[in-house]
């Protein structure tokens, strides 16, 4: 029996695809809206995160811990200070560029992050511009360009051309003088509603929707696929579709599009008000759940799409993977990482809003596209091995920083200094988060929401 969510993730490109002949997949998700919504289908650069080499299965540590450092390298470009009479992120070291390092906004058309093709300006000229959790500047580094498809970059001639849409919360991350996109198409009654959200169809494929969601035409393809079901199933042998049943899972879809009621749109998603520092998505992440135990409650998280890791402090790692039957850290120099029995990988939840969801699930075995250790590995520790890698991450980023030789801005092992950037005790929900589970950014209430697909 197949979970209904896989059936999903494969049928909503086949429901937009099977329509272009007459209209677009944006066209297709707006017609569904009932104010005006734009829907951009975004990629991963490089495509789907690999932790091992291709056409193995055994997880690649090296490139693991060089992924982490980078992921590291990104939280710890911020600061915490007091403004008036809040706390709040600001950049450690202010600027834009191509691809500087120890800039937040340094980096441009990297590998790995996600992004949409958009047309701008007149004529209209294609460019990609890459989704930004950690910034709030909307930038296009580039020069005007009579071809219409390619941009120059004026930051320098070596580097690739692009754009940020910065997405985070705060202005105070901001770093240039122009207003942010979402103003922009708000001033300009493009959109409605000050909200994003982001649903993630598979490892390089998703839909950004801007001032609405995509959870309608979800909520249709789930209804059409049970209907098919249901029709070509025989009476007495009928085909069923499962998901493992979960508190946070949707009981119903979302309501039909209700003109004049602003409240319609919310309904189905489970809320979180954002929290710590102004500046980026944190919330409170009030339970983790392993195989239906609660072993760990009221943690902050920041959300970020980027990274391609969940990542936990180490005294939640190590209570995590210690309610993992099996589990054992590896030694240093790949401490950050823990393995488990593949045959048999944790279920576990994350609980929001008293409300569990998913988090990187696969059944018993290798069931999930072949990978050993299903959806929670990042592959086997060995060739030959029962082990396997497992997705939930130690970090020491906020723990310590900058110690050898006064090299400013680095994590160094026994500098025994906290970083300032207040990331201590704080986990990164990431990308793995986000398969079959859709999430919606609400500016102006300041909450986060989620729901289960």
């Amino acid at each position: 029996m197949l979970p209904l969510t896989y059936l999903l993730l494969a049928l909503l490109p086949v429901f937009l695809l099977s329509r272009r002949t007459h209209a677009s997949s944006a066209e297709i998700l707006q017609s569904l809206d009932d104010v005006p919504v734009l829907h951009l289908t975004i990629s991963r650069r490089g495509g789907r995160f690999e932790s091992f080499a291709s056409g193995e299965e055994v997880a690649n540590l090296t490139h693991l811990a060089e992924e982490l450092k980078k992921v590291e390298e990104r939280f710890n470009l911020t600061r915490r200070e007091v403004k008036g009479n809040k706390l709040v992120r600001k950049p450690k070291v202010r600027g834009v560029g191509g691809n500087e390092v120890g800039v937040l906004m340094g980096e441009v058309a990297g590998a790995g992050k996600w992004y949409a093709n958009i047309t701008m300006g007149e004529p209209p000229q294609a460019i990609e511009v890459d989704l930004d959790m950690l910034t709030s500047d909307f930038f296009v580094l580039t020069t005007t360009s009579r071809i219409g498809s390619k941009y120059d970059d004026y930051f320098s001639k070596t580097n690739p051309s692009g754009s940020v849409l910065g997405l985070a919360p705060s202005l105070h991350l901001s770093q240039i003088d122009s207003p942010t996109l979402l103003s922009q198409l708000l001033d300009k009654n493009i959109i409605h509603r000050p909200i994003f959200s982001i649903l993630l169809i598979n490892g390089e494929e998703g839909v950004l929707s801007i001032g609405g969601t995509s959870a309608r035409a979800v909520d249709m393809v789930i209804q059409q696929t049970k209907d098919e079901l249901d029709r070509l199933a025989p009476p007495d042998n009928a085909l069923k579709t499962t998901d493992r049943p979960l508190s946070g899972r949707s009981s119903h879809p979302l309501a039909a599009p209700i003109q004049g009621q602003e409240s319609a749109w919310q309904e189905g998603w489970r809320w979180s008000k954002v929290q710590g520092a102004e500046g980026w998505w944190q919330i409170l992440l009030q339970g983790v759940w392993v195989d239906g135990s609660k072993v760990l409650k009221n943690q902050p998280a920041v959300i970020d799409v980027n990274t391609p890791f969940i990542l936990a402090p180490p005294l939640a790692a190590k209570a995590f993977y210690a309610s993992v039957s099996g589990a054992l850290q590896l030694p240093v120099p790949h401490d950050n990482f823990y393995i488990f029995p593949c045959l048999n990988p944790p279920l576990a939840d994350f609980e929001f809003d008293n409300w569990r969801f998913p988090a990187m699930q696969g059944g018993k075995g290798a069931d999930w596209f072949g990978m050993p250790g299903g959806r929670f590995s990042l592959g086997r520790y060995q060739e030959g091995s029962g082990y396997c890698v497992g997705a939930v991450v130690q970090t020491a980023m906020g723990v310590k920083l900058g110690g050898l030789n006064g090299e400013e801005g680095k994590n160094v092992r026994g500098a025994g200094e906290l970083a300032g950037n207040g990331m201590r005790d704080v986990w990164v929900i990431g990308e793995g988060f986000f398969r079959g589970v859709g999430g919606v950014f609400d500016f102006q209430e300041r909450r986060l929401g989620f729901r289960t697909y």
